[in-house]
């Protein structure tokens, strides 16, 4: 008598952290939310038990019917539900995406580090359209304009912002975008201390460049300032045949004790070591 075993087929666990197993979670508590059973669920969107049921065990991607029965029967949000559909079904090849390489928020101290950071999150959102982040901050005003202090965000604002090509013009703009690319309001006070941060070391280094500009200026100055000129052109073998124009950028007419070349030099090249244009040209 032969025995023949009987070999349990293993129950292949859905992963809760991919996109298929995200959808699945959303698809059971909108579900649950109304207190209904998977016959109830599948009685009300129209569809069969045993769809409802392998759409909510997370093992592969539901059909888009079936979602869009859980948003317009189930109380399901269209946006949520959108995207998650969206990353369960797009095609492998395309699961990775390339994201910005950007330091934590509370770690950016630059201009271009806030920026990367900035362009990060709108990644991290899946890349929606500029159309889209103007509506959701749009939204977000005409509900309740006193509980989201939120500035307009335009489609070009957004862009820009998004590809690093500006950063926002003031905290509510920043409290915008970031609404817009959905990052919990929760964490805005992390990116507003770095915006913070940012914006008061450029006032710093601006403050310290009209310093020095200034006393560049003041060094240049008077007769003082003249002989100061002159002495640099001296030592760069160039002998000025007009006064000094008083700035170290303006163009001034000097000769070159060596060849005898006429030009027109700047104090600030002569004194980075740029003197005459053909003694200091290699011959051929």
């Amino acid at each position: 008598m032969t025995t023949v075993r009987k070999v349990r087929r293993l129950k292949k666990v859905p992963d809760a952290d991919s996109a298929v197993g995200q959808l699945a979670d959303a698809l059971r508590r909108s579900r649950a939310a109304l207190g209904l059973t998977q016959a109830q669920a599948a009685h009300t969107i129209g569809k069969s038990t045993s769809t409802v049921q392998r759409a909510e065990a997370g093992t592969v991607a539901p059909k888009k019917p079936v979602v869009d029965g859980y948003v317009a029967k189930l109380g399901l949000d269209a946006e949520e539900a959108k995207q998650l559909y969206e990353k369960a079904t797009r095609p492998p090849g395309r699961q990775r995406r390339f994201l910005t390489q950007a330091p934590h928020p509370s770690m950016v101290s630059t201009r271009d580090e806030l920026g990367r950071a900035l362009a990060r999150v709108w990644e991290e959102n899946n890349r929606p359209p500029m159309q889209k982040l103007e509506d959701r901050v749009q939204a977000a005003r005409e509900a309740d304009e006193t509980r989201k202090p939120f500035a307009f965000l335009s489609r070009s604002v957004a862009y820009r912002i998004s590809h690093r090509q500006q950063l926002p013009s003031s905290v509510e703009q920043l409290r915008a975008y970031l609404y817009a690319c959905q990052v919990k309001e929760h964490q805005f006070h992390i990116y507003i201390q770095a915006y913070h941060r940012v914006k008061a070391k450029e006032k710093e280094e601006s403050e310290a460049r009209k310093t020095a500009d200034s006393q560049e200026r003041r060094m240049w100055r008077g007769w003082r300032g003249q002989r100061r000129a002159n002495g640099v052109m001296f030592n760069a073998g160039l002998l000025p045949v007009e006064p000094f124009p008083r700035s170290v950028t303006a163009p001034w007419t000097a000769q070159c004790v060596t060849c005898g070349l006429v030009s027109r030099f700047r104090l600030s090249a002569v004194k980075q070591g740029r003197g005459c244009p053909r003694c200091t040209t290699p011959s051929p």
